[in-house]
């Protein structure tokens, strides 16, 4: 058998998880050894450092430029996979361009990008035109507001001054996708509560329509459905022309089949767990957990709705897929997340189910970010990250058997050891997260930096260090530590649902019991402790300081959550049924109640360490608001308070300038708290 393209060479799965749960180490690097000496040295002179237009930086005292630092765009080139050209060997990619992510198509291993958009706003994603892929279709929000808009580009757009707006300003398009045979697109749109400021708050609902629309007369529309207090999502386009979308309102979904795109009247069809054998029909393929704990692959009739659950004996999440085109011949691609890590596999449904095949080639231990099969060639796309890059993109040749880099930048030369940890919290449960330790020129205990993910569904994974991190670690001696706290992915359901409603506190809970770990460890400073999280990160490194105020040195929230009722009252109604799920319906009087007593704006008297607030004005997911309370109630106990703002940004700072005034002023915060040094 021919060696896989994973993390390691195939396995037995048993093996695999045996070995997945020793400690990690890949390659380091360090700073100049000018700085190995046991105390936090300081860093180079500097220059000055003004905060741009966008910038609001309140309490924030003068800062500098580190010259010799690493910088906010000094992370090497790392080009996201977004789709193939429909008939050629070429790809569309992002890449920077201008301080934001533009189009670029990549015609081969090693060519060079060629532009296809510029702007300050950053493309979202783009699709080709499916028959001749004579022109593009792609989208782009305004300063991080979300509220997506599509446009339609030639293929070779030059500057991109071509582009030609084919949906109205303010309305967000959330999903779309090409119809077979010329015959336009089909869209889902949300309204924006933005949109319609005159609506009063305990009546704003979700408004969401599906419409068929032709790219090349932006002006012939036509609504095929239209739902209020719900919304569509899941949109999937069959080869005969069938659309075929859900529609959910409350925690009641069902499947809404629409033969063509003109027609007005659905077959709607139940949404539930039945699973059957799907036969002779266009089928779409999904990761799902209908059995068992962790997601499998699912095959699903696009007319009929049956599902059938495939390969739900192996003992990992199912993360992505690549489906080849029908007729094919093709197998399926799959990548598993083996403790993090991903393995891929090619499956064919014609045989066994047993029958998981590796890839020839091998890749570095990563995660595998995108995975495409060409339309038309067989070749394989694989947008892929790991510890000693943010990324490259892949390519593997069926018949050949060959593994082509095609990302043509130079591989990085820095690298970070990364370990595996694990501790157990307070009811018994294991958690787990990823450690980055300083170099070993740094003697003596040193300080510790954690960052707590968002999601919370989502999951700390191994990848390149962010310039942030670089600094923390090489300059600054640190140690970061990634936790994977209960409610995170990765793990199975019954993982992810353990901090739901009522639960919520018991991820708090685990960050205590690594504070625990922190204190036993010798070489960790459990004096000298930095919590940091943004979006739902945010909330739980908020809740740390109001727990834990005693045992850590500061506080980081990004577009984090402060008030919970207050954000899903003001959150966007497309996403607020969806959010109600997770945290709980404020509209519940004991619920209400609940979750008022665990925001931290509530307990804002016991943050009592430094704390650092960073919200974009234009954020829908968290609104500005969160960013607000907290800091006008902890500035009003005498916790001292930095907060950044920018006009410019939403739910993340994007902005090239934005980030390098972000990347300075988070580095000064640090040293200041590790050192115990006032924050003005």
């Amino acid at each position: 058998m021919k060696p896989a393209a994973v993390t390691r060479p195939p396995q037995p799965w048993p093996a695999i998880a045996r070995a997945f749960s020793m400690a990690l180490a890949v390659c380091v690097c360090c700073a100049s050894q000018a700085l190995a000496q046991a105390g936090t040295q300081p860093l180079p002179a500097a220059l000055a450092l003004q905060p741009g237009p966008a910038l609001q930086a309140d309490g924030i005292p003068p800062l500098t430029r580190q010259p010799r630092a690493p910088a906010a765009n000094d992370t090497p080139a790392a080009p996201r996979f977004i789709a193939w050209h429909p008939l050629q060997p070429q790809m569309l990619v992002l890449a920077p361009l201008g301080g934001s992510q533009q189009l670029h198509l990549l015609s081969g291993p090693g060519a060079r990008l060629e532009p296809l958009t510029r702007g300050r706003d950053g493309i979202e994603g783009a699709r080709f035109e499916p028959e001749t892929g004579a022109y593009l279709v792609f989208r782009r929000d305004e300063g991080g507001n979300e509220a997506w808009r599509l446009w339609r580009l030639p293929a070779h757009g030059g500057s991109g001054a071509d582009a030609v707006p084919i949906t109205p300003a303010g309305v967000r398009i959330s999903q779309y996708q090409f119809l077979p045979r010329g015959q336009g697109l089909v869209v889902v749109a949300d309204r924006l509560d933005r949109d319609n400021p005159d609506t009063a708050e305990d009546s704003r609902q979700a408004h969401s329509r599906l419409l068929w629309l032709d790219p090349l007369q932006p002006g012939a529309t036509r609504q095929l459905a239209e739902q209020t207090g719900g919304r569509f999502g899941n949109l999937q386009v069959g080869a005969d022309g069938a659309v075929v979308v859900t529609r959910t309102v409350g925690r009641r979904t069902e499947r809404l089949r629409f033969a063509s795109p003109k027609s007005t009247e659905p077959e709607t069809q139940p949404v539930d767990a039945t699973v059957a054998e799907v036969q002779g029909e266009d089928v779409a393929w999904s990761a799902q957990a209908l059995r068992g704990d962790f997601r499998h692959l699912v095959k699903t009739g696009l007319r009929s709705g049956a599902r059938e659950s495939l390969l739900t004996d192996i003992p990992a999440e199912l993360d992505s897929l690549a489906a080849p085109a029908p007729g094919s011949g093709r197998p399926l691609a799959l990548a598993y997340n083996e403790r993090g890590f991903s393995a891929l596999r090619l499956f064919d449904p014609g045989k066994p189910a047993d029958a998981l095949q590796p890839l020839a080639g091998e890749l570095p231990p990563g995660v595998v970010r995108a995975l495409r099969w060409h339309p038309k060639l067989p070749v394989l796309a694989i947008e892929h990250v790991t510890a000693q890059s943010p990324g490259r993109l892949w390519v593997w040749d069926q018949e050949r058997q060959v593994l082509r880099d095609w990302t043509g930048s130079p591989r990085p030369s820095a690298a970070t050891e990364l370990r595996s940890l694990a501790w157990t919290s307070f009811d018994g449960l294991q958690i787990t997260g990823l450690h980055v330790t300083p170099p070993s020129h740094f003697s003596g205990p040193r300080p510790v930096f954690i960052s707590l993910h968002g999601g919370p569904a989502s999951q700390a994974r191994p990848r390149f260090l962010s310039p942030l991190e670089r600094r923390l670690v090489e300059q600054l001696g640190m140690h970061v530590i990634w936790p994977n706290v209960r409610g995170s992915d990765g793990f199975g359901k019954r993982f992810l649902t353990l901090d739901d409603g009522r639960k919520r506190e018991d991820a708090v809970k685990d960050v205590s019991a690594l504070l625990d770990l922190v204190a036993r460890t010798p070489d960790m400073d459990a004096t000298r402790v930095v919590v940091e999280g943004g979006s739902y990160g945010g909330y739980l490194s908020l809740a740390v300081a109001v727990h834990e105020s005693a045992r850590i040195a500061g506080n980081i929230c990004q577009v984090g959550i402060a008030n919970f009722v207050t954000f899903l009252e003001q959150t966007e109604s497309y996403r607020r049924d969806n959010r109600r799920a997770e945290y709980g319906d404020e509209r519940d009087p004991a619920m209400r109640e609940f979750l008022l007593r665990i925001s931290p704006v509530t307990r804002a008297a016991e943050i009592r360490k430094p704390l650092f607030v960073v919200h974009g004005r234009n954020d829908p997911p968290v609104p500005y608001g969160e960013a607000e309370q907290v800091v006008r109630a902890v500035r009003a106990q005498g916790t001292p308070v930095w907060f950044l703002t920018a006009d410019d940004e939403g739910h993340g700072f994007k902005q090239a300038a934005n980030r390098s005034y972000l990347l300075e002023a988070t580095t000064e915060f640090v040293q200041r708290v590790i050192k115990g040094q006032p924050l003005q």
